[in-house]
């Protein structure tokens, strides 16, 4: 059967399943199967795959179908700049993630080297993202799963999403900032923060992560309510992502807790997405600040 023949079937029937960008889809798994480039597909569509070939990639296919995410298919997703390796143990790294990873890198340049916390870490994609980008920081990730940072480990020693040579990235079990007591210049959380609703009506793609990755209590915000009266005692500036709907009320809560300077960022949707606050001013910013 011919590469083209069997993109073709493959894309019809991630259609007739109602996976979005069947093509797309299609082309990223055939192209893992056989180990080639995505783009290079097209310079092989006349090719005749091979009977092993073509067992290999039906598993991948009937895994797709039944919507498991195409990164824990593939092992691998890009983020940044990077490629971290991926499997349930954490959530998938999402592309709005990388906005975060922006913002903090440009709050990073003008802070004097230091600790960055990275609450919640799972793969370790913001504090390695960030170490590329601002490598004279220390960076710290945590979380509460072991094997979370198990994967975090994995991705910290891979070439491809390694720090820079002297850049120091460590890694620590804890419930968010429990026992942490080194004053930190930034600490970024991408936690949970969906409600039992949202995860019940979410795509089924997002099931198949870990429950402890999604479950951010009634309104989304509990472990909001538990970290910023812990961050209070050892870090200026915070950096969260959370849901558009719940931007206000965290920049509420911030202020609540003892960061009265707060600042709403949007994502790659222009929604409401990223709340950035300060114990002070920011002096570059402060006339944006509230």
């Amino acid at each position: 059967m011919k590469l083209l023949s069997v993109l073709e079937a493959t894309t019809s029937h991630f259609t007739k399943h109602g996976l979005p960008s069947p093509r797309l889809q299609a082309e990223l798994l055939i192209a893992h199967a056989l180990t080639l480039p995505r783009l290079g597909l097209y310079l092989q569509f006349e090719r005749e795959l091979t009977a092993p070939e073509l067992e290999i990639l039906r598993p991948l296919v009937r895994r797709r179908a039944a919507r498991e995410p195409i990164q824990h298919i593939t092992g691998t997703t890009s983020f940044s700049g990077l490629t971290l390796r991926c499997r349930s143990a954490a959530l998938v790294p999402r592309p709005e993630t990388e906005l975060l990873v922006e913002h903090a890198a440009r709050i990073l340049a003008h802070q004097p080297a230091g600790l960055v916390l990275d609450v919640g870490t799972g793969t370790g994609a913001i504090p390695l993202a960030l170490a590329r980008r601002q490598p004279q920081h220390r960076y710290l990730g945590l979380d509460i799963s072991e094997e979370a940072l198990l994967l975090a480990q994995e991705n910290c020693a891979h070439p491809a999403s390694a720090p820079p040579e002297g850049t120091k990235v460590d890694w620590k079990r804890s419930d968010l900032l429990h026992a942490q007591t080194e004053v930190a210049v930034l600490l970024t959380a991408n936690l949970p923060y969906l409600t039992p609703e949202e995860i019940a009506s979410a795509e089924p793609e997002v099931r198949h992560d870990p429950i402890l990755a999604l479950d951010g209590g009634s309104d989304g915000l509990d472990l909001f309510r538990r970290l910023l009266p812990q961050a209070t005692l050892i870090c200026p500036t915070l950096l969260c992502e959370c849901s558009p709907h719940q931007t206000a009320n965290l920049s509420a809560l911030a202020q609540q807790f003892g960061y009265p300077h707060t600042r709403i960022h949007s994502d790659l949707t222009s929604r409401p997405r990223f709340v950035e606050a300060r114990r002070d001013p920011d002096p570059c910013l402060d006339p944006h600040f509230a």
